[in-house]
């Protein structure tokens, strides 16, 4: 067993696979005390088989990857820390979020703010970061679980928006309420299984929607789209 940290939450971690331990070898964290400790089984592999998106077998060692992401996502939980499916950008040292349903478009928005902005960007992760409520606000991490693309860095930033894309011709974004925004976060928000876990997402949900600007975009995929972002998002 080895200990990983991820949003400062040391854990201990039992595998046997390699794909688990490639992807997580900058978490490590030798030394360090670990919260709690999670091991998977057959069991859990057969689970994640079951519920994967489409058809295709996975090896072994894939399987174990993810279900190792769930079950500390149940119960990372208890120290203020909830995962949220979306791609996150650090520049000028603070974090945006973009979020929206698989295949909309949000890796390919991260990507323009890559090359609209240079080096100044940094991909935190392009999948499934990880956001801590703190005393001053709510920080983004990164995670060894970052997509298909493989984007992400061990580090945080303070969050300064969380924005919902959706796909149109031309481009513009405005901030939304609560009313508009809270269905479209749950929907991004990891849903644990536990009926406790479930209504402390909830509260946590509820918090992000009080502490972080909320914005609904529609955007082409054009530089331009990076630069509006921001220059709406950076004013809060």
């Amino acid at each position: 067993m080895n200990v990983y940290k991820f949003a400062e939450v040391p854990v201990g971690i039992e595998f046997r696979g390699k794909y688990f331990e490639k992807k997580s070898m900058e978490y490590l964290a030798e030394g360090e005390t670990p919260k709690f400790c999670i091991s998977v089984n057959l069991q859990d592999l057969m689970y994640e088989q079951e519920h994967a998106e489409d058809n295709t077998r996975y090896p072994q060692d894939y399987l174990e990857y993810i279900a190792i992401y769930r079950k500390f996502c149940e119960k990372v939980l208890d120290y203020g820390v909830v995962l949220c499916h979306g791609s996150v950008v650090e520049y000028k040292g603070n974090a945006y979020m973009f979020t929206a349903p698989s295949g909309t478009g949000k890796s390919t928005h991260a990507r323009l703010w890559r090359e609209n902005f240079g080096e100044d960007v940094i991909m935190i992760n392009d999948d499934k970061p990880l956001l801590k409520f703190k005393e001053d606000g709510v920080y983004a991490y990164g995670t060894p679980w970052d997509g298909k693309h493989c984007l992400s860095t061990n580090r945080c930033a303070k969050l300064a928006g969380i924005c919902f894309l959706h796909q149109a011709e031309t481009n513009h974004i405005e901030r939304i309420g609560a009313d508009k925004s809270v269905e479209l976060l749950m929907n991004q928000i990891y849903r644990p299984q536990d009926a406790k876990a479930i209504l402390k997402t909830l509260d946590y949900g509820d918090m992000l929607l009080k502490e972080v600007p909320m914005y609904s975009m529609g955007c082409n995929i054009s530089k331009e789209a990076a630069q509006m972002a921001y220059d709406a998002m950076k004013n809060e």
